[in-house]
């Protein structure tokens, strides 16, 4: 998706981001390492948001939950997924009938999210967004000077016995490791191989981070649409030991990443929230640590009950803040 200029002189130059093809019904098929797993659905809307089971409304649009992979859940049930499941769980608490769409995109950054922002979500209205984005902007900037450098190519899984349609999935949807991965398959090798951490380090990284929130919050806000924060939800030890496998971080980068690193950025993202006089869901703090939560070989990405769990930290939270707001 992008802007194309017609005219005939000069330059013409588009923007590209990646997006869930709208309109579209995927079916997410069985891994080879587990043929008994029956497989998951991910349909979308006509703005390429993932839909709930068996969802047919066209009625305005409340909430949308933005973010990567960690919010599109794709290897998640339908019907587990917390963007829709949450907010099914409100509506049985309020006798409502809110409308909730999940527009995370694996691999999306801030910045990708912030174009989603932009052009798909302030033309429809909705009341509020829900933005988690963080672990993998940290993973990026960490190989990265900015937003803007780096590669942008997508990759196709290098595994031959891998099925076509996870091959599609793949290239036109990479996860986490998938953008992390490219700097193993690139000439740039030494570009990966980063040195330690400095001081200097992390306030980049930070101020980079800093700055695409406030682009959403203030973009939120300008078109008098409700943001709301939230922090990651991620098992340490299981992010630490999956980082220092798959040869993305040594052992001191990744005792940074997560002892150092991750804990400074939630900070930012509380400090912007309490600036903006905003509301903050603190996944880190309010789901207790559990391996059963979080896909083990990542630490990061949840499971059916992970975000069954997720589910209902944001569905009591948003009805809090709803009927505070009644008052």
């Amino acid at each position: 998706m992008g802007m194309i200029s017609d005219e005939k002189e000069g330059l013409s130059r588009n923007i590209n981001f990646k997006e869930n093809t709208p309109n579209s019904s995927l079916k997410i098929g069985n891994d080879e390492t587990d043929r008994n797993k029956k497989p998951n659905f991910k349909n979308t809307d006509q703005y390429g948001f993932i839909l709930g089971p068996n969802e047919t409304s066209t009625n305005e649009i409340d909430f949308i939950f933005l973010g990567s992979s960690t919010v599109e859940n794709e290897n998640v049930r339908e019907v587990n997924r917390y963007p829709f499941l949450s907010v099914k769980n409100l509506n049985q608490e309020l006798g409502t009938n809110y409308i909730s769409r999940n527009a995370g995109v694996g691999g999306n950054l801030l910045s990708a999210s912030n174009l989603i922002l932009t052009t798909k979500i302030i033309p429809i209205k909705p009341q509020y967004v829900v933005l988690s984005s963080s672990l993998i902007d940290m993973l990026y900037l960490s190989k990265n000077r900015s937003y803007w450098d780096g590669s942008k190519r997508y990759l196709i899984e290098e595994k031959a016995a891998k099925s076509l349609l996870k091959n599609i999935k793949d290239t036109f949807f990479p996860n986490l490791w998938l953008q992390i991965r490219k700097f193993r398959l690139n000439s740039n090798i030494s570009d990966f191989q980063k040195k330690d951490f400095s001081p200097e380090e992390q306030e980049r990284i930070l101020n980079q981070y800093r700055r695409q929130l406030e682009v959403f919050i203030n973009t939120c806000l300008i078109y008098n649409i409700t943001p709301i924060l939230s922090t990651d939800y991620y098992v340490p030890e299981l992010v630490k030991r999956n980082l220092i496998k798959k040869g993305i971080f040594n052992s001191h980068e990744a005792n940074y990443y997560v002892e150092t690193l991750i804990p400074e950025l939630n900070l930012l993202i509380n400090s912007k929230a309490e600036e903006y006089d905003l509301s903050i869901i603190k996944l880190h703090e309010r789901v207790e640590l559990n391996n059963n939560f979080v896909n083990k070989e990542d630490g990061i990405h949840l499971t059916d009950e992970g975000s069954q769990k997720v589910s209902e930290v944001i569905s009591n939270f948003l009805l809090r803040k709803i009927q505070h707001e009644e008052i």
